[in-house]
């Protein structure tokens, strides 16, 4: 079963293109970061079109935000979802993860091929455990080649930087790239779960559309509206993944520092659990036909 989920993987576009999306946005991610400062010395030397007061003001704020030899843009740059130095945003890795997910639980719904699947293995909970096998090993394939590129984008970043070096411990870069592996399978099987649950794949990919859209905005508006206090939507499971895989402080999106690193990945396999759990039920309810 399991060999079999592979080779559907291997031998679709889909998976593919998911892979090639993780991976284009992790360029553009590091291409961007590695840039920041020259833009903001651009903004320093008169030849933008700031006000000289506000550039005054703002240059030495961005200027250390962007510094390429500080532990935070390091640890930014590592980061596997690709989410960039402070963002509030949702990574192209997240997405593509979700997505994958979505495509491994839907595609054989959506096409038939899950009957003589179930008639040659009757387990339904087999089946399931076969995909989520399936979509680990693709997720964690991506992933090595997002630390390559990670790899590859520090180097740059501290090559081109007079005086930068790694700030980091080689203990915690790998925490980095463990915990970033983890969350990207992690989100794999969420996408799994979403749609064991609901069965259709556009349904499904509707629906982890939405999420992906409504939990930065829903974050913001009850971050203004509390004036930035502890909310129930420090425990979605976007921003639980953001706090996983670099820790506090990886930005707006982020998880209860609280909680930790670790804390925000048990969280997160808990939304899992949760969900997949309810998935299982479901297919093993339903009729396949």
């Amino acid at each position: 079963m399991y060999r079999s989920e592979l080779l559907k993987l291997r031998t679709t576009k889909a998976a593919w293109i998911v892979a090639a999306v993780a991976w284009i946005g992790m360029i553009a991610v590091q291409a961007l970061t590695v840039a920041l400062p020259r833009l903001v010395d651009s903004l320093g030397t008169g030849s933008s079109d700031l006000p000289p007061d506000v550039a005054a003001e703002l240059i030495p704020d961005l200027t250390a935000l962007v510094d390429l030899g500080s532990p935070a843009l390091q640890r930014s740059i590592l980061d596997l979802l690709a989410l960039g130095p402070g963002s509030s945003n949702v990574g192209l890795t997240v997405m593509a993860m979700l997505v994958l997910g979505a495509l491994i639980a839907t595609t054989d719904l959506r096409t038939g091929g899950i009957v003589p699947t179930a008639l040659i293995t009757p387990s339904r909970p087999r089946i399931l455990a076969a995909k989520a096998a399936a979509g680990a090993t693709t997720a964690v394939i991506i992933g090595v080649g997002l630390i390559v590129l990670t790899a590859l984008g520090l180097f740059v970043a501290i090559t081109i930087t007079p005086g930068a070096e790694l700030s980091l411990s080689p203990g915690e870069v790998l925490g980095i790239w463990g915990r970033g592996l983890a969350v990207l399978v992690l989100f794999t099987w969420l996408g799994q779960a979403i749609g064991t649950l609901i069965r259709g794949q556009v349904a499904t990919l509707i629906t982890v559309g939405a999420l992906i859209i409504a939990e930065p905005i829903l974050r913001g508006i009850v971050s203004f509206i509390g004036g930035g206090g502890s909310a129930i939507t420090d425990w979605l499971p976007l921003g639980l993944g953001s706090l996983a895989s670099v820790g506090p402080g990886a930005g707006m999106l982020a998880g209860p520092a609280s909680l930790g690193a670790l804390g925000g990945l048990a969280a997160l396999a808990a939304w899992v659990l949760v969900l997949g759990f309810g998935g299982l039920q479901t297919f093993r309810r339903r009729d396949l036909a």
